[in-house]
């Protein structure tokens, strides 16, 4: 059966194919090159074939999808783009066939043959352990001015499940796009336009023979997309297209798959029981538990203790402490929780793993509402509400119920991490908590307020008349993920790193200043905020005119960045809501006396607002800069007010006082 259908795709292929090869002629070089001036190169047709049927005897689903891509390259400098790969993963699909064919400037063609492709492992990370991701690497060999290259590849897709996300769009503009998906009638699929309001997109419904039916979205004269530092994930801003297969008929009987939250659910809750099953076939019958070692651990952890929270406490730091993260993708290990007298001999896990593990011994030591949640971060542009796939999530966690309808969240993965504040990466998005056997809740995880997440500092400085520097003292004041980013680095830092980085994060990084001397406190005490005080000195900032002192009494100048539509087309990315208070504290001079002192100004916006003061007590200048932001995302039509935001800023950290020294 699946040979027939390989056979008969091939078929098809080659005449759509052969069709498209030859709709190229080589007089038609100027003309592209004269459409396409600053390209390397344009995309003539990318192709994407999928063919879906189903084997009766094994009542198994048979996917194989083709990509076609034919480009031809504008510039000569495209010589330096031959080396080329395709990535694969082991577990979700096989490449079974491939064909590329390289054409000179004169039409002439060369193809690779099978000794010119390898299949090696994707290149290693220093935190993914048994990684079954492949790349099928090959070298195009020549490439210039006028040559075109016709890749033509097809893989078996494994896990229906997981199908799939189409993309229309490239790096280089596109003349035909296309996504055609052939299955039978009784294939049930459900499609979710992404992002292609605004694009002229021919969609058609055809029914090619009995009980088989394609569906085709076919797309001309795209511009090429190019990623931009800083801005949201690129599936937030191009058309795709998910295909989701949630059921199909074999041998008489309806197999559903993915298609609701429900069911999502239920294919998630499968690998724990997997897990669970794993861990029944694996036991040596006798009456000791296979956790012991981890029951004895945490019974020996919360002795005495009567507080569910201080023995979530205790438990969460133990496992952030002592188990090392390590991200597995190697095949259904990816999905599987390991045995938690696993995780506890190796100590180290993946997320799935320390969220499996968290839950285990929070149960057992009594603390009510440990549960496991799946969660896509916010490199997901996907809701599991909405687009309810595997495909929206990659992340696991544990949390626990308060018992108010918010949760306590315990993320181990971060080592940093307060299981008061959510994970950062997961803000906004939607949590899958597994409350029991087909039971589970849908929780929107909020992000953080400013006010929970903050730089506050406060620097007082002086000025002797026989001095050539300012000198004082700072204490700055780090809480939520400002406190996280800090103690990540101060903890992996030497003494020579440490007095560099607290140079760099004090007083702005101003490279003028002297420091001093330094203290840090709580550093080890996470869900305190993070203490550093620091003693400086900095080059005389006065100008000298006769009896008159000119100084901006901002030592630093805080900055926010302004955007607009040429440099930043893209909907620009915070990493988190954010509060920043700055106050300077400036003893007037003996002898001295404030001859002008500036006006502060403010600038309001239900997102973002900014207030500025300066005002003189008991002969101390006292200056003040506190601005926040309560938002995730900065889209282009917010642009405007955002700079005008930015200019307040700017505007008042920029003005000087006056001192004029006394009769």
């Amino acid at each position: 059966m699946q040979n027939k259908l390989i056979s008969r795709l091939f078929a098809i292929l080659a005449i759509l194919n052969a069709y498209a090869v030859l709709a190229y002629e080589v007089d038609d070089l100027g003309r592209y090159q004269e459409a396409y001036p600053n390209n390397m190169a344009v995309v003539l047709n990318h192709n994407q074939t999928v063919n879906i049927e189903v084997d009766e005897q094994t009542g198994e689903l048979l996917i194989f999808e083709t990509d076609y891509e034919e480009i031809l390259y504008l510039q000569p400098a495209s010589k330096f783009y031959t080396s080329q790969s395709i990535y694969t993963s082991e577990f979700f699909e096989d490449i079974i066939d491939i064909k590329v064919t390289i054409y000179d400037s004169r039409g002439k063609k060369n193809k690779l043959k099978d000794e010119d492709f390898r299949l090696v492992d994707s290149p290693p990370s220093s935190w993914v352990f048994h990684d079954d991701d492949k790349e099928l690497i090959f070298d195009l060999q020549a490439l210039g001015e006028g040559c075109r290259t016709v890749i033509e590849y097809t893989k078996r897709v494994k896990r229906p499940q997981f199908f799939d996300v189409f993309h229309f769009m490239s790096i280089y503009p596109i003349e035909n796009s296309t996504v055609e998906i052939v299955r039978p009638s009784n294939v049930e699929l459900k499609f979710y336009e992404q992002k292609m309001s605004g694009y002229d997109v021919k969609r058609e419904q055809l029914d090619l023979k009995k009980d088989v039916v394609m569906s085709k979205w076919e797309m001309h004269q795209l511009k090429e997309y190019a990623t931009e530092s800083g801005s949201t994930n690129i599936k937030n801003h191009i058309p795709h297209l998910i295909a989701q297969i949630l059921s199909y008929e074999a041998g008489g009987e309806k197999i559903a798959l993915i298609g609701s939250a429900k069911e999502l659910h239920g294919f998630f809750q499968e690998f724990l029981l997997l897990s669970e099953r794993n861990y029944q076939r694996s036991d040596d019958k006798s009456s000791v538990s296979k956790n012991k070692v981890m029951e004895d651990l945490v019974d020996s952890m919360t002795v005495g203790m009567n507080s569910e929270l201080q023995k979530m406490d205790t438990i969460f730091r133990w496992v952030q402490a002592n188990i090392k993260y390590i991200a597995f993708e190697d095949g259904i290990n990816g999905y599987v929780p390991r045995a938690c007298s696993s995780v506890m001999k190796n100590r180290f896990g993946d997320c799935k793993d320390m969220g499996n593990l968290l839950v285990e011994m929070l149960n057992h030591a009594s603390v009510s509402g440990a549960k496991v949640a799946w969660v896509g971060t916010r490199d997901i542009p996907y809701l599991m509400s909405e687009i309810p796939t595997p495909l929206a999530c990659n992340h696991v966690i544990c949390v626990v119920d308060k018992g108010d309808g918010s949760y306590y969240y315990l993320d181990a993965t971060s080592a940093e991490g307060s299981y008061l504040l959510p994970p950062q990466s997961v803000q906004g998005k939607e949590l899958l908590i597994h409350n029991d056997i087909d039971d589970f809740t849908i929780f929107k995880v909020p992000a953080l307020n400013a006010s929970k997440n903050y730089l506050k500092s406060v620097i007082r400085y002086h000025w002797d008349d026989d001095d050539d520097s300012l000198r004082g003292t700072g204490v700055d004041h780090f809480g939520g993920y400002e406190r996280e980013r800090k103690t990540y680095t101060l903890n992996n830092l030497d003494d020579e790193g440490l007095f560099g980085y607290i140079k760099e994060v004090t007083l702005g990084g101003y490279n003028r200043f002297t420091l001093m001397d330094f203290d840090i406190q709580n550093l080890k005490s996470k869900d305190e905020e993070l203490l550093i005080s620091y003693d400086f000195s900095v080059d005389n900032l006065f100008i000298k005119l006769d009896n008159e002192l000119i100084l901006n009494p901002t030592l630093f100048k805080p900055r926010i960045s302004q955007y607009n539509t040429e440099d930043h087309k893209l909907t620009r990315q915070k990493e988190n809501h954010r509060l920043i208070d700055y106050t300077f504290e400036f003893q007037i001079p003996t002898g001295y006396e404030v001859k002008f002192l500036p006006q502060g100004n403010e600038y309001n916006h239900a997102l973002f607002n900014y207030v500025s003061s300066f005002k003189i007590v008991d002969d101390v200048l006292q200056v003040n800069h506190t601005y926040q932001y309560n938002l995730l995302e900065i889209p282009t039509d917010l642009y405007g007010e955002w700079n005008a935001f930015s200019d307040a800023i700017n505007s008042a950290t920029i003005q000087n006082i006056i001192l004029e020294k006394k009769n």
